[in-house]
Order: structure tokens, then sequence, then C-alpha cells
């Protein structure tokens, strides 16, 4: 599952919470595709206005604006956010420990 990015307190986002929100947003975008790239675009918008952008994406929010506009058909926009999260965050570990192999020969 995505941890919640965190963010310093001098207000600035580390590495990490910058990797793991673009993470969240590529997801989105994927999950989004399945609409068609025009009412991809309109959902997009409608996001930016509530004020979920690629440099401030929450999961539970993203989740409760979709809920607003989609009603119960935005868990099957989540579930494939989830789904995608899930992969990458696979693919990560997989490639961390290929590396972690390639070190300790």
């Amino acid at each position: 599952m995505m941890k919640r990015a965190r963010v310093t307190q001098d207000g600035d986002m580390n590495d990490e919470a910058r990797r793991r929100m673009m993470m969240v947003w590529n997801a989105l975008q994927g999950a989004l595709s399945i609409l068609g790239e025009s009412s991809m675009q309109a959902v997009v918008h409608h996001l930016v206005r509530r004020g979920i952008s690629m440099n401030n994406v929450d999961l539970k929010e993203l989740e409760h604006v979709l809920y607003s506009l989609f009603g119960d058909g935005a868990s099957v926009i989540m579930r494939e956010i989830y789904k995608r999260l899930d992969e990458e965050e696979r693919i990560e570990q997989d490639a961390s420990v290929k590396s972690a192999i390639r070190l300790n020969r």
C-alpha cells in the first residue's frame, strides 16, 4: 500500500515523497485512459479545480473527489489505480532485489 507523502518542516517534499506522488499521478492517468482522451482531460480538469494535481495528490482525497464525480463508478477507477500502483511497487522491488544480488556477487 502506498505511504502518504511526507513533507519536511520547511514545507518541501523529499525525493521519496515526490516519487510516490508521481507514481500515484501516473497510475491515475493510466486508470483514466480507459475513459478516452477527452473524458480523461475533463476529469483531470475537474481534479485540478479541486486541488488535486501532479504536485499535490493524496489517495484518500483523490478517492473522495472521484466518488463525488462518479458515485459508485469511482470504485472501478480506484481499483485500476491500486492495481497499477501494486504493479509499479512490484517492479521496483524486483529491481532492488536484482541490484542487491549483483552487489553480493
